[in-house]
């Protein structure tokens, strides 16, 4: 590789609770390469030393000790300390970003959603449209917003944090639902039922004995009615989810990842039961799956290095 082509490369860090995933760019974002690591549990030394594995990895391959890389990190920063607060991961309330960029001086941090929202905006799902929202629909319910292929960031970076809006409270009656804690330290969060594990919750509390949201699912579509009840529920509150998005934002699209996104035909399920609480006379973003799938978080990493945010 010469020395010209290695200046068109970019590198990508996905960090998730269980993998690392490193990948290497063409200047088109098209995947030349790509190593997965186990994300380390034990200790906070431990994580640092695989992100720096990671790091030099992509250097190596892209003959390049000054190559720019970008790294999507599930969580966030706090505005007044600076800590990182995480879920699952070692890291959490110690000075991650500090300590990263001082080891790594080519690094640029970002958060995973947002990674997930500008891959997808730009040559995924939403390529074309002016306005796109990523909405991650996993173990969390979470996104990002999109302008022009730009990130729209904001004064502490939350938009699109939607799975910590609270359940509406005529949802909530209508369907006599349990207020769970959620682990942001709030109650009743959309992301309490929404979410993966919250649709797994929404089950039980309606009575359905099953094992996971891929169970649930096959039994909705064999026609059980218990688990088209429980669907039936879960809609109602991704309509709400999506009313929100829709009158706060109104994206021209909205770009479904996460697991819950792999459901067969969930994006016409959406956009169904979007259409019959848009407001009157107006229509709903086209709902779309995600182009990239589980690769769009490492590809946006690397895109994170052009700068792409609009504050």
């Amino acid at each position: 590789m010469t020395t010209t082509d290695t200046k068109r490369l970019h590198g990508g860090i996905d960090l998730g609770g269980t993998k690392i995933e490193a990948a290497l760019f063409d200047r088109d974002f098209k995947k030349l390469d790509t190593r997965r690591l186990d994300t380390p549990r034990g200790s906070y030394e431990d994580l640092l030393a695989a992100i720096d594995a990671q790091y030099a990895w992509l250097s190596v391959q892209a003959q390049d000790p000054a190559l720019a890389v970008g790294i999507g990190l599930p969580g966030y920063f706090s505005k007044t300390s600076g800590l990182y607060h995480a879920a699952n991961l070692p890291a959490s309330g110690r000075p991650f970003r500090d300590d990263l960029t001082a080891r790594l001086p080519h690094l640029v941090i970002g958060q995973d959603l947002k990674c997930f929202a500008l891959s997808e905006a730009r040559g995924g799902a939403g390529d074309g449209a002016r306005h796109v929202f990523g909405l991650i629909m996993g173990t969390g319910l979470g996104g990002a917003y999109c302008v022009d292929g730009h990130l729209v960031d904001g004064l502490q970076g939350l938009v699109g944090e939607v799975g910590h809006l609270p359940i509406g409270a005529a949802t909530a009656r209508a369907h006599d639902l349990p207020q769970i804690a959620c682990g942001c330290g709030r109650i009743a969060c959309l992301e309490t039922l929404v979410a993966g594990p919250g649709l797994e919750r929404l089950a039980r509390h309606l009575g359905l004995e099953a094992t996971g949201t891929r169970e649930i699912f096959a039994l909705y579509a064999k026609a059980d009615a218990q688990a088209q009840a429980v669907v039936d529920v879960w809609l109602d509150l991704c309509a709400q989810t999506l009313l929100t998005i829709q009158m706060s934002l109104d994206p021209d699209v909205i770009v479904l990842g996460g697991g819950l996104s792999n459901v067969d035909g969930v994006e016409r399920l959406l956009e169904d039961r979007l259409s019959r609480v848009v407001l009157r006379g107006t229509v709903g973003p086209s709902i779309r799956r995600a182009k990239f799938g589980d690769a769009s978080g490492v590809r946006g990493a690397a895109m994170l290095t052009q700068d792409l945010v609009i504050a």
